[in-house]
Protein backbone atom coordinates (compact mmCIF):
# COMPACT_ATOMS: atom_id res chain seq x y z
CA UNK A 1 0.00 0.00 0.00
CA UNK A 2 1.68 3.14 -0.96
CA UNK A 3 2.06 6.01 1.16
CA UNK A 4 0.40 9.61 0.44
CA UNK A 5 2.33 12.74 2.04
CA UNK A 6 0.29 16.29 1.83
CA UNK A 7 2.56 18.75 1.32
CA UNK A 8 1.45 22.22 3.26
CA UNK A 9 1.02 24.76 0.16
CA UNK A 10 1.46 28.58 1.40
CA UNK A 11 -1.66 30.85 0.24
CA UNK A 12 -1.13 34.12 -1.13
CA UNK A 13 -2.35 35.83 2.05
CA UNK A 14 -0.14 33.85 4.96
CA UNK A 15 2.86 34.88 2.36
CA UNK A 16 2.09 38.41 2.92
CA UNK A 17 2.22 38.45 6.13
CA UNK A 18 5.35 36.88 6.56
CA UNK A 19 7.02 39.28 8.92
CA UNK A 20 9.75 40.62 6.41
CA UNK A 21 7.57 40.96 3.97
CA UNK A 22 4.84 42.93 6.37
CA UNK A 23 8.06 45.12 7.61
CA UNK A 24 8.74 46.19 3.99
CA UNK A 25 5.30 47.07 4.13
CA UNK A 26 5.03 48.92 6.72
CA UNK A 27 8.24 50.63 5.77
CA UNK A 28 6.69 51.74 2.73
CA UNK A 29 3.42 53.11 3.85
CA UNK A 30 5.96 55.62 6.10
CA UNK A 31 7.32 56.62 3.39
CA UNK A 32 4.64 57.56 1.21
CA UNK A 33 2.84 60.44 1.98
CA UNK A 34 -0.89 61.26 0.64
CA UNK A 35 -1.54 64.78 -1.02
CA UNK A 36 -2.81 66.65 -3.43
CA UNK A 37 -1.50 68.95 -5.98
CA UNK A 38 -2.98 72.52 -5.62
CA UNK A 39 -2.32 73.34 -9.33
CA UNK A 40 -3.39 70.17 -11.05
CA UNK A 41 -6.06 69.00 -8.02
CA UNK A 42 -4.39 65.02 -8.56
CA UNK A 43 -3.73 63.30 -6.00
CA UNK A 44 -0.71 61.42 -5.30
CA UNK A 45 1.49 59.58 -2.63
CA UNK A 46 5.15 61.38 -2.09
CA UNK A 47 7.91 59.15 -1.42
CA UNK A 48 9.65 60.65 1.21
CA UNK A 49 12.58 58.74 0.94
CA UNK A 50 13.44 60.02 -2.44
CA UNK A 51 11.79 63.33 -2.38
CA UNK A 52 10.33 65.61 -0.28
CA UNK A 53 6.68 67.29 0.36
CA UNK A 54 6.29 70.37 0.93
CA UNK A 55 2.54 71.52 2.39
CA UNK A 56 0.78 74.50 0.77
CA UNK A 57 -2.42 73.96 3.00
CA UNK A 58 -1.88 70.60 5.19
CA UNK A 59 -5.70 70.87 6.71
CA UNK A 60 -6.75 70.22 3.15
CA UNK A 61 -3.82 68.29 1.98
CA UNK A 62 -3.12 69.92 -0.94
CA UNK A 63 0.69 69.55 -1.30
CA UNK A 64 3.76 69.56 -4.19
CA UNK A 65 6.09 66.55 -4.07
CA UNK A 66 9.63 67.69 -5.03
CA UNK A 67 12.65 65.11 -5.66
CA UNK A 68 14.96 65.90 -3.08
CA UNK A 69 17.26 69.00 -3.50
CA UNK A 70 15.06 71.05 -5.22
CA UNK A 71 12.66 73.57 -3.85
CA UNK A 72 9.17 75.41 -4.40
CA UNK A 73 9.34 78.28 -6.94
CA UNK A 74 5.70 79.23 -6.87
CA UNK A 75 4.34 75.50 -7.12
CA UNK A 76 7.08 74.71 -9.39
CA UNK A 77 10.09 72.72 -8.20
CA UNK A 78 12.94 73.73 -9.16
CA UNK A 79 16.71 73.20 -8.72
CA UNK A 80 18.76 76.03 -6.17
CA UNK A 81 20.73 78.02 -8.65
CA UNK A 82 22.43 81.70 -8.23
CA UNK A 83 21.83 81.93 -11.80
CA UNK A 84 17.80 82.16 -11.33
CA UNK A 85 15.46 84.73 -9.85
CA UNK A 86 15.31 82.57 -6.71
CA UNK A 87 17.66 83.32 -3.75
CA UNK A 88 19.77 85.39 -5.97
CA UNK A 89 19.48 88.37 -3.58
CA UNK A 90 18.75 90.84 -6.22
CA UNK A 91 14.99 92.86 -5.85
CA UNK A 92 13.04 92.01 -8.54
CA UNK A 93 12.08 94.39 -11.40
CA UNK A 94 9.06 94.69 -13.87
CA UNK A 95 9.12 92.06 -16.78
CA UNK A 96 7.81 94.89 -19.04
CA UNK A 97 7.49 98.31 -17.67
CA UNK A 98 4.43 99.93 -17.53
CA UNK A 99 2.64 96.05 -17.89
CA UNK A 100 3.68 94.57 -14.50
CA UNK A 101 5.52 95.50 -11.28
CA UNK A 102 7.81 92.34 -11.46
CA UNK A 103 6.22 89.87 -8.47
CA UNK A 104 4.27 86.91 -9.28
CA UNK A 105 1.34 85.43 -8.24
CA UNK A 106 1.82 82.27 -5.92
CA UNK A 107 6.03 83.18 -5.51
CA UNK A 108 7.08 83.77 -2.38
CA UNK A 109 9.37 86.95 -1.27
CA UNK A 110 11.61 88.43 1.27
CA UNK A 111 10.82 92.60 1.90
CA UNK A 112 14.01 94.64 2.53
CA UNK A 113 13.47 98.26 3.62
CA UNK A 114 15.58 100.97 2.07
CA UNK A 115 17.96 101.48 5.08
CA UNK A 116 18.36 97.13 4.51
CA UNK A 117 16.48 95.91 7.31
CA UNK A 118 13.92 93.22 6.69
CA UNK A 119 10.33 92.94 7.47
CA UNK A 120 9.12 90.78 10.04
CA UNK A 121 7.62 90.56 13.27
CA UNK A 122 8.09 91.72 16.95
CA UNK A 123 8.73 89.93 19.92
CA UNK A 124 4.59 88.76 19.39
CA UNK A 125 2.25 89.42 16.66
CA UNK A 126 2.77 93.11 14.58
CA UNK A 127 4.50 93.46 11.23
CA UNK A 128 7.74 95.49 12.12
CA UNK A 129 10.94 96.27 10.25
CA UNK A 130 14.43 95.24 12.05
CA UNK A 131 11.75 93.25 14.47
CA UNK A 132 13.05 90.56 17.29
CA UNK A 133 12.33 88.08 14.18
CA UNK A 134 12.65 89.50 10.71
CA UNK A 135 12.40 88.02 7.26
CA UNK A 136 9.23 86.66 7.27
CA UNK A 137 8.55 84.75 3.51
CA UNK A 138 5.31 86.06 1.97
CA UNK A 139 3.20 84.35 -0.61
CA UNK A 140 1.78 86.73 -2.80
CA UNK A 141 -1.45 85.49 -3.56
CA UNK A 142 -4.47 86.41 -5.85
CA UNK A 143 -7.32 85.38 -3.37
CA UNK A 144 -7.23 84.01 0.15
CA UNK A 145 -9.54 80.82 -0.92
CA UNK A 146 -7.63 79.30 -3.36
CA UNK A 147 -3.44 80.53 -3.83
CA UNK A 148 -3.07 78.94 -7.22
CA UNK A 149 -5.18 81.76 -8.56
CA UNK A 150 -3.13 83.44 -11.41
CA UNK A 151 -0.24 81.12 -10.39
CA UNK A 152 2.84 82.04 -12.22
CA UNK A 153 1.44 85.77 -13.70
CA UNK A 154 3.21 88.73 -12.89
CA UNK A 155 1.45 91.16 -10.83
CA UNK A 156 0.07 94.07 -13.38
CA UNK A 157 0.46 97.61 -12.73
CA UNK A 158 -2.42 98.60 -10.75
CA UNK A 159 -3.00 94.65 -9.73
CA UNK A 160 -3.76 93.79 -6.05
CA UNK A 161 -2.74 90.69 -4.15
CA UNK A 162 -2.72 89.24 -0.58
CA UNK A 163 0.12 88.38 1.83
CA UNK A 164 0.37 85.04 3.15
CA UNK A 165 2.59 85.41 6.16
CA UNK A 166 4.50 81.39 5.67
CA UNK A 167 6.13 82.60 9.42
CA UNK A 168 2.36 82.25 11.04
CA UNK A 169 1.79 82.77 14.46
CA UNK A 170 4.18 81.95 16.98
CA UNK A 171 1.46 81.05 19.04
CA UNK A 172 -0.92 79.41 16.43
CA UNK A 173 -0.41 76.98 13.49
CA UNK A 174 0.25 77.01 10.08
CA UNK A 175 0.35 79.60 7.63
CA UNK A 176 -1.27 83.33 8.52
CA UNK A 177 -2.13 86.30 6.91
CA UNK A 178 -0.67 89.99 6.99
CA UNK A 179 -3.81 91.87 8.03
CA UNK A 180 -5.57 93.99 11.03
CA UNK A 181 -5.85 97.43 11.29
CA UNK A 182 -3.65 100.10 13.46
CA UNK A 183 -0.39 98.72 14.03
CA UNK A 184 -0.99 95.38 11.11
CA UNK A 185 -0.57 92.09 12.66
CA UNK A 186 -0.61 88.57 11.87
CA UNK A 187 -4.48 87.43 10.89
CA UNK A 188 -4.85 83.72 11.44
CA UNK A 189 -8.32 83.80 9.54
CA UNK A 190 -7.92 85.01 5.81
CA UNK A 191 -10.98 86.92 6.57
CA UNK A 192 -8.95 89.51 8.45
CA UNK A 193 -6.12 89.79 5.44
CA UNK A 194 -5.83 93.12 3.67
CA UNK A 195 -5.65 93.96 0.10
CA UNK A 196 -2.16 94.99 -1.06
CA UNK A 197 -1.33 97.32 -4.24
CA UNK A 198 1.88 98.75 -5.25
CA UNK A 199 3.79 100.87 -7.66
CA UNK A 200 7.28 100.55 -9.06
CA UNK A 201 10.31 102.88 -8.55
CA UNK A 202 13.97 102.46 -7.62
CA UNK A 203 16.49 103.67 -5.68
CA UNK A 204 19.58 103.74 -5.98
CA UNK A 205 19.52 101.50 -9.46
CA UNK A 206 18.01 98.96 -7.41
CA UNK A 207 14.24 98.33 -8.47
CA UNK A 208 11.63 98.50 -5.40
CA UNK A 209 7.67 98.46 -4.74
CA UNK A 210 6.30 100.49 -2.74
CA UNK A 211 2.91 99.05 -1.22
CA UNK A 212 -0.10 100.46 -0.65
CA UNK A 213 -3.51 99.09 1.39
CA UNK A 214 -6.34 100.15 -1.53
CA UNK A 215 -8.67 102.17 -1.51
CA UNK A 216 -5.76 103.89 1.15
CA UNK A 217 -2.36 104.08 1.30
CA UNK A 218 0.20 102.69 3.45
CA UNK A 219 2.26 104.36 6.68
CA UNK A 220 4.11 104.01 9.72
CA UNK A 221 1.67 104.79 12.32
CA UNK A 222 3.83 105.28 15.50
CA UNK A 223 7.47 106.53 16.05
CA UNK A 224 10.14 103.58 16.91
CA UNK A 225 13.93 103.29 17.05
CA UNK A 226 15.51 104.13 14.36
CA UNK A 227 15.93 101.77 11.55
CA UNK A 228 12.41 100.41 12.66
CA UNK A 229 8.88 101.03 10.99
CA UNK A 230 5.58 99.27 11.78
CA UNK A 231 3.04 98.77 8.58
CA UNK A 232 -0.02 100.66 9.05
CA UNK A 233 -3.03 102.05 6.71
CA UNK A 234 -3.01 105.58 5.77
CA UNK A 235 -6.13 107.74 4.68
CA UNK A 236 -4.12 108.98 1.28
CA UNK A 237 -3.48 106.93 -0.95
CA UNK A 238 -0.10 108.57 -2.21
CA UNK A 239 1.24 107.41 0.96
CA UNK A 240 3.05 104.17 0.40
CA UNK A 241 6.06 102.01 2.21
CA UNK A 242 8.67 101.30 -0.07
CA UNK A 243 11.04 97.75 0.53
CA UNK A 244 13.08 95.73 -1.90
CA UNK A 245 11.16 92.73 -3.02
CA UNK A 246 13.50 89.57 -3.19
CA UNK A 247 12.19 86.16 -4.32
CA UNK A 248 13.05 83.25 -2.53
CA UNK A 249 11.63 79.64 -1.79
CA UNK A 250 8.76 78.84 -0.51
CA UNK A 251 7.69 77.24 2.69
CA UNK A 252 6.54 73.99 3.27
CA UNK A 253 2.97 74.21 6.04
CA UNK A 254 3.77 71.84 9.14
Amino acid sequence: MKAFYSIPLLLPSLISALPSDSAEVELDRKACVSFKNPVTKDTGCCDTVTAELFWVDILLGLGVCCPLGQVLDGFNCVAPTSNGSTCTGEPVCPNKTGTDIGIKYSHCYVLLSLNNNYLGHDSGTKYVVNGENPGVVFRVCGDTTDCTTSADQYVATNGTWYMQDQFGDPNGSGFAWLGGSGDLSIQNSSSSALVVGGSTTCFGGSCAICISFPPGGAHAPCPLAPGQSHLGIASNPNSCQNFYWQEVPCRSEK
